[in-house]
């Protein structure tokens, strides 16, 4: 299941319109005052600040604090994904990237150990098959070497035989850069979810995988979290609806994805402890 960002995005009063106070004239009646659509905290305002009404006019535009568990969640553990590997541009949509996360969700979703699969995915990379040149001009044998190297011996002949037809697949269907999938499913996130179906050794874990680590390099996908992640974040208390996390990360796509990376950390290493009240 696709999480994407609410569409309820009401329009936050202005901070320097000031309230009318009552006068001595003759006595129109009072409009009822309406209360704004639930939203995020108004960003880049000045306050003006107003003495309040009897308590009833505080102003809404102050902005809510972050939330230090989130915060320092991320300080410790929000790392860019691949950012610990030898790919160059873990920050930019560039084609080698795109095709490195698709990789990673590949090598990520089968039953394998976290550590060995990070490890083969660093090798993958190293190797350079996120680049769709060299992965074309690979031969299976030499797949396999490097799978075999990274510990992934379970599924080395099959994974390796889809990385191929991987790279066959991008070249026919994508011209060669597996961005084109944005345009052709118009930013689309379920359209971009049934898209990456087509990519065999992908399914739906891997496809969340894929919007985990992507929605920095394609904003489109945020705000989305691994619901595996979620129950994470619900244990350690800081709730499990995406649109508050979301705006706890002030609809940020590179801070969604430090958090969803913190968040998949704490769950495949075991460190909930480390943040529970």
């Amino acid at each position: 299941m696709v999480t994407t960002r609410s569409q309820d995005k009401g329009r936050e009063p202005g901070s320097g319109e000031k309230r009318p106070h009552s006068t001595a004239a003759p006595a129109k009646p009072k409009k009822p005052v309406k209360k704004q659509p639930k939203t995020g905290p108004p960003k880049d305002e000045e306050v003006d600040e107003q003495e309040p009404d009897n308590g009833k006019n505080t102003s809404h535009t102050e902005k809510k604090q972050p939330n230090p568990k989130i915060q320092q969640l991320i300080s410790q553990y929000g790392e860019l994904p691949l950012s610990q590997t030898d790919l160059s541009d873990p920050d930019k949509p560039t084609p080698d990237t795109v095709l490195a996360l698709v990789l990673n969700a590949m090598l990520s979703s089968t039953r394998i150990s976290h550590a060995l699969a990070a490890k083969t995915v660093a090798l993958v990379i190293k190797a350079g098959y996120h680049k769709l040149d060299v992965l074309k001009k690979s031969t299976w044998e030499e797949r396999t070497e490097v799978l075999t190297e990274g510990g992934y011996t379970h599924y080395r002949e099959r994974t390796a035989t889809m990385m191929g037809d991987l790279a066959g697949l991008i070249e026919d269907k994508y011209e060669g850069d597996l961005n084109t999938i944005l345009r052709i499913t118009s930013e689309n996130p379920a359209k971009i979810r049934a898209e990456l179906k087509h990519i065999k050794g992908l399914g739906d874990v891997g496809i969340n995988i894929f919007f985990d680590t992507a929605q920095h390099i394609w904003p489109c996908l945020a705000p989305f979290i691994d619901p595996r992640s979620l129950k994470t974040a619900e244990t350690i208390g800081i709730g499990g609806d995406v649109d508050e996390l979301w705006h706890e990360v002030s609809e940020s796509p590179e801070q969604m994805c430090r958090l969803a990376s913190a968040l998949t950390k704490l769950r495949l290493d075991g460190k909930e402890k480390e943040f529970k009240d």
